[in-house]
């Protein structure tokens, strides 16, 4: 337990979890209703948008522009799609502010990622020694520059990527581009947000690493099998059915693994000093 306070009964653990849960949800509500109120400053004084529909807005030409979008636009053009017109339609009264909702809870996730982790860490401390809050420090702006990392990624080239590749199928199919809006909301959400936790993967090995379950030894000889493994995991799990988007997820888990392999041989080098 910590060197500076009492071990303190599980109530009060419980409690202090609840209090942190709290706060956190009142961050994010808090940044929720500013998102959906604050009028887009850039719209003033002709017109009151508020700030989410303002985003929603450039989300919508980021994503479906296919012409200019610089990581769709080769997949666009070689199928066929780079001119298409999408159409965003409402099935129920309130879909378009849910699918705001929708966006304004990834930016609240991603903006609020550094209190949401700060606020685990106040969580954690007490329990923690000297050197080891010094550790989950570290470990925890890893994890961080990771998750935001993969989400920014998810955002601004997996699912382009993966829109111009349902537009495509769609049109084989010969049916008309009208889409629900919410329906492509919830994928800008879950593609993100998946990517980002996607990202981890170095932290986990390297915690995997500390546990004595794996070594730099074991990554390096195998690693041929884990990366095929890890495409035909992401061939499972990504949303169309073509190669595309697995390329466009596993050229960084590519990137990830050997950054991994790096950390862990880093991570013994110091052991082995410290021994």
């Amino acid at each position: 337990m910590s060197e500076e306070l009492p071990e303190k009964p599980l109530l009060d653990h419980v409690m202090d979890f609840l209090e942190m849960v709290r706060r956190i949800l009142i961050y994010i509500v808090a940044f929720l209703i500013l998102l959906v109120f604050l009028p887009a400053p850039w719209m003033l004084p002709n017109s009151y948008d508020p700030l989410i529909f303002a985003f929603m807005n450039i989300t919508n030409h980021y994503m479906l522009d296919f012409q200019h979008n610089i990581f769709s636009r080769p997949f666009a053009i070689l199928f066929g799609v780079n001119g298409s017109r999408v159409v965003l339609i409402s099935h129920g009264w309130f879909d378009s502010l849910t699918a705001a909702i929708l966006l304004a809870v990834l930016l609240a996730v991603t903006v609020l990622s550094p209190v949401i982790a700060w606020e685990v860490y106040r969580f954690v401390e007490p329990g923690l020694y000297s050197h080891e809050k010094r550790i989950v420090k570290r470990y925890m702006v890893f994890a961080l520059a990771l998750f935001v990392s993969g989400v920014i990624y998810g955002y601004t080239v997996v699912m382009p990527i993966i829109f111009s590749v349902a537009v495509w199928l769609a049109t084989l199919g010969g049916a008309s581009l009208f889409f629900s809006i919410q329906e492509f909301y919830e994928n800008i959400l879950l593609g993100s947000l998946s990517t980002g936790v996607f990202f981890m993967f170095p932290l986990v090995i390297l915690i995997l690493n500390k546990m004595g379950i794996v070594s730099y030894e074991t990554l390096n000889k195998n690693w041929r099998y884990i990366v095929f493994i890890g495409y035909a995991i992401l061939a499972l799990i990504t949303p169309d059915p073509t190669p595309f988007s697995d390329l466009a997820l596993g050229i960084p888990f590519v990137g990830l693994y050997f950054l991994s392999m790096w950390l862990v041989k880093r991570s013994e080098k110091k052991q082995k000093h410290q021994t």
